[in-house]
């Protein structure tokens, strides 16, 4: 029998995690954070470039890479996929090819990746579950590296959404009390540097691919880095290597959801395919999008 998750008791991951009595200035005790983080975490230094930093990520299947001094581990600051893609096309960071190396990708993917990260939101080892929730959901990040001290910003590990999401047959809540409606999404036809200026834009790392109101694919941030070759260009023209349409390019057998399944299916599905959002699709049409920070925001701080 399905058990049904008790949100008012659940926090932080499969069971609860004990007096929430870690928040002490004497003793530096471990919060419960660190018993869902990882503990090897992968780092890079601000000067390596942007292409070996998309090569990281594609090596390890992460979305996000802590920026660390090489001797000290402190903290400088987060790379993201969405940088990279924002840089290679998609937004404003687009600017320093255009000005700095005249829309020669092959030449500005070698320019230091501390040009296009971003300021890490961090913790320390002492911070409870529901503080890092707190700051992915009022953040809108993925992603905290923990620290051994604020003052020193030692990166010891690192949490992310997958770590805190909550696992549970039933959670009560359907798919469609929490699903984004009226998705944005993309077309076949469209251009590769359309869909990453909507995503770098939105902040968003996947869109459904629709074609006469029929769903036929989805086009994620990694499909634009794998198709752009993570850094590894044949040939120099930005325009050119952006130009690519959609249709080339997207995952064609996407995995949906419906509205009327519980959150606790979602979950699951995160767990098996290691994606982090879906499709809500009713008799073939897109009707929403659920992902996984809408799951933990429902489970954490109610519908």
């Amino acid at each position: 029998m399905s058990q049904r998750i008790n949100r008012t008791e659940y926090r932080g991951g499969a069971q609860e995690r004990g007096p929430r009595d870690f928040k002490t200035h004497v003793v530096k005790k471990e919060g419960n954070v660190m018993k869902i983080a990882e503990k090897n975490v992968v780092t890079t230094h601000p000067l390596n470039s942007v292409k070996n930093v998309a090569k990281l990520m594609k090596e390890h299947d992460f979305r996000r890479i802590p920026i660390t001094d090489a001797g000290t581990k402190r903290l400088n600051g987060l790379a993201t996929a969405i940088d990279i893609l924002d840089f290679l096309g998609g937004g404003e960071k687009y600017n320093i090819i255009a000005k700095d190396y005249n829309g020669n990708l092959a030449a500005a993917v070698n320019c230091p990746i501390s040009k296009i990260m971003r300021e890490a939101s961090f913790v320390d080892k002492t911070a409870s579950v529901d503080d890092v929730v707190n700051i992915m959901l009022t953040k809108h990040t993925s992603a905290i590296p923990i620290v051994e001290d604020k003052k020193d910003k030692e990166v010891i590990a690192i949490v992310t959404e997958r770590d805190v999401m909550p696992h549970a047959d039933v959670y009560g809540v359907t798919v469609e009390e929490v699903m984004r409606t009226d998705p944005i999404i993309a077309t076949p036809g469209m251009m590769v540097s359309d869909v990453s200026k909507i995503m770098v834009r939105n902040g968003f790392r996947r869109l459904p691919v629709i074609k006469e109101h029929q769903l036929v694919g989805v086009v994620t941030v990694f499909d634009v880095l794998e198709f752009l070759g993570y850094g590894e260009f044949h040939g120099t023209d930005a325009e050119e290597a952006l130009s690519e349409r959609v249709e080339e390019i997207m995952i064609s057998e996407a995995v949906t959801v419906e509205g009327g399944q519980d959150l606790g299916e979602v979950a699951k599905l995160v767990k098996e395919t290691g994606i982090g959002g879906f499709p809500v699709v009713k008799d073939g049409c897109v009707v929403g999008v659920v992902t996984i920070s809408d799951l933990i925001k429902a489970v954490y701080h109610g519908k």
